[in-house]
């Protein structure tokens, strides 16, 4: 499925999906664009499979990956041993006191990746001031490694008490155990700060997924080379930026949401396209639903859970839920009709793929008329409507296979409409106000229906929204986020104690960037701060540009006015923790404006009858013979190689000079 040949190829990207596997090539002639399905069991023979056909081995790849995140939401991580202070092992179970649901007395809180027997104290006490108050000797720390290594733990991760004041007890450790051959995570390298239950928690899942994506990297780079130079390969974290490989392999806790990451980046940059500042993305897959908003600038947040689980690093704030084309609808005991988390993924797939048998999203838009079985994937894929709808049959929800899939439809939307307002009215957003930028394979599928349901105005859907996270990975700036905690309250003094930790942090992001071929002249630096009101628990974090006590008290009154609706007046601020961000200039991106291929007025391929509400009869036309001055009405089906999208009745298509289908609910 190619779009365009690319000429000279410049560099590739490729974001791995639960069902198929995006790759886009940068050439002198602009974009190729080319969809495979998706390999679970060893994602990297999909990646290579994609750059064979495209002829793009060797070039420079970046790569989103769901490898990071599938080994903690699956539990296939490596057997990995805890260390922490004496009296704290247990701290990755107790947690904190917080209660999820105020009202239930049955909350059953996650399970930790590392059971009690694999859990070890060390004998020493770095007090909140930096002092030692009891030393850890060499011998301890021998001893202490020889006993995780007699437990046989492939990985370990050390945590001890305000080892980020001072870090030498944990280097000891380290030494110690990779002396055996163990692989070592310490906190005071993956997430210097305090709050020592989320400074653990992200250490331990740092510890147990790094074997793991260190073999699939390495397997990977093994197949994209085709010389004996080591292969350029990049991958994209979640923050929003790219690492080389082995700083990946370092910290690959960065790159649980480094797919989603991706289309963010790049709706951010089609919004600054079409003078767009605020953004709702809508990203919905085969697997799972992906959103974010963006107000003016793209929202990063360090309070993510990933299967319950604490990770307190940089993110983009993205909500995700399991709700995307391959999930599964089905009765659960009560009679009730549910639909997801469970996914049919690449294989089986959805019943109309011709190899699964129970009905997901897919194969009720395909029973609704919404797809067409001859247009998927450009062709390459005929869909066999006969197996969706004998799918329904076996569901036995409503008098009809339409009722069904209705019914279907009905509670995924439901889904992603919830997911929608918790990154929206729930934070103080009128989704109204926003536009909706909607890609992924199935998110063009379902974009209008959901977006009128919130009154959202206006949908964007980019030229090649089925691979839209493969442009932002494209489009994503080299660099990388550090921290470290202050907590001093604010003044002079600490000021000055910012000043220093800010010029100590750009040094080692400079130096960890030259190691990955980036000069310090070629990097832009963001600082950031974390305050809060002193005696308060939770804090705010906002963007510094001088480094000055009455700018730095000024900003942070405008930003917890902005979270909390008032202030404190006379309360003492607290500066808690430091944080830069590092970029390099990412590289211009040969995209040209797109070239209608026609100026006159568009013919439907065919008609046929779609639901929506009721049976209508709708229009086909294929996204290419769309013309700029020739609107679109629904109700309409647009299909392309890479996704399919609906116009219901009351939208309107446009398309503008860029490409982008630009619906807007006229009702």
């Amino acid at each position: 499925m190619t779009f365009n040949s690319p000429g000279k190829t410049y560099k590739a990207a490729v974001d791995v999906g639960g069902t198929f596997t995006d790759l886009l090539l940068v050439g002198d002639n602009g974009l190729t664009a080319l969809k495979v399905p998706s390999t679970p069991a060893a994602p990297e023979k999909s990646v290579i499979m994609a750059l064979a056909e495209a002829g793009g081995l060797g070039v420079p790849l970046i790569h989103g990956s769901t490898v990071a995140t599938n080994a903690i939401l699956e539990k296939k991580g490596v057997k990995t041993a805890f260390i922490a202070t004496e009296g704290f092992k247990d701290i990755i179970e107790i947690g904190r006191q917080n209660r999820p649901e105020l009202y239930s007395l049955a909350v059953e809180k996650p399970d930790p990746l590392i059971p009690s027997d694999m859990r070890f104290e060390a004998g020493e006490r770095i007090g909140p001031g930096g002092e030692i108050i009891s030393r850890l000797t060499r011998k301890d720390a021998r001893l202490l490694a020889s006993a995780v290594k007699k437990h046989h733990a492939g990985s370990a991760a050390v945590c001890l008490l305000f080892s980020f004041e001072l870090p030498g007890h944990e280097e000891i450790l380290l030494e110690e155990l990779e002396k055996l051959g163990i692989d070592v995570s310490i906190s005071s390298r993956v997430l210097p700060e305090y709050r020592e239950y989320e400074r653990a928690s992200t250490t331990v899942l740092n510890a147990y997924i790094s074997p793991v994506m260190r073999s699939y990297l390495e397997r990977l780079e093994k197949g994209i080379c085709t010389r004996e130079d080591k292969a350029d390969l990049r991958l994209m974290h979640s923050a929003g930026g790219t690492v080389s490989s082995p700083t990946a392999m370092k910290r690959p806790v960065d790159l649980v949401l480094s797919g989603p990451a991706g289309g963010v980046i790049a709706s951010e940059w089609l919004g600054n396209s079409l003078g767009i500042d605020q953004l709702i993305t809508f990203d919905m897959g085969g697997t799972s639903t992906d959103i974010s908003l963006i107000d003016h600038e793209v929202t990063i947040t360090r309070e993510t859970k990933i299967n319950g689980l604490p990770l307190a690093l940089p993110m983009i704030d993205i909500h995700t839920i399991g709700a995307g084309g391959g999930s599964i609808a089905y009765v659960d005991k009560a009679g009730a009709l549910k639909v997801g988390p469970e996914s049919a993924g690449a294989d089986p797939g959805p019943a109309c793929y011709g190899r699964g048998t129970r009905p997901t999203v897919t194969d009720a838009n395909l029973v609704m008329g919404r797809l067409v079985p001859g247009s998927f994937l450009g062709g390459r894929m005929t869909l066999e409507t006969k197996r969706s709808i004998g799918a329904f049959k076996n569901l036995l929800v409503g008098e009809t296979v339409e009722a069904s899939a209705t019914a279907t439809l009905e509670i995924a939307l439901s889904h992603m409409e919830t997911a929608i307002k918790k990154v929206s009215l729930e934070r103080g957003h009128d989704p109204r106000d926003f536009t909706m930028a909607a890609f992924g394979g199935a998110g063009p599928v379902h974009a209008c229906e959901l977006a009128e349901r919130l009154e959202i105005p206006r949908v964007i859907i980019p030229l090649h929204p089925g691979l839209f996270s493969s442009m932002g990975m494209l489009l994503a700036s080299p660099g990388r986020d550090y921290s470290h905690s202050v907590i001093r309250p604010l003044n002079k003094k600490c000021v000055n104690l910012l000043k220093k930790l800010f010029s100590a942090l750009e040094k080692q992001a400079a130096e960890d960037m030259k190691s990955e071929g980036f000069s310090k002249s070629n990097l832009k630096f963001m600082l950031r701060v974390e305050a809060r009101y002193l005696g308060q628990s939770h804090g705010v974090t906002f963007t510094v540009v001088e480094l000055d006590e009455a700018d730095i008290r000024g900003r942070f009154e405008k930003a917890y006015e902005a979270a909390y609706g008032h202030l404190q007046p006379g309360f003492e601020a607290e500066i808690v923790n430091a944080q830069l961000s590092c970029r390099a200039r990412a590289g211009d991106i040969p995209v040209r404006t797109h070239e209608c291929k026609t100026r006159s007025k568009p013919r439907p391929v065919e008609k046929k009858r779609m639901y929506f509400g009721e049976m209508v009869n709708g229009s086909v036309y294929n996204r290419a013979n769309l013309s700029p001055a020739y609107p679109v009405s629904g109700p309409a089906v647009i299909t392309q190689d890479d996704t399919t999208t609906t116009v219901p009745p009351g939208w309107r298509l446009a398309v503008d000079i860029m490409g982008n289908l630009d619906l807007e609910f006229m009702k």
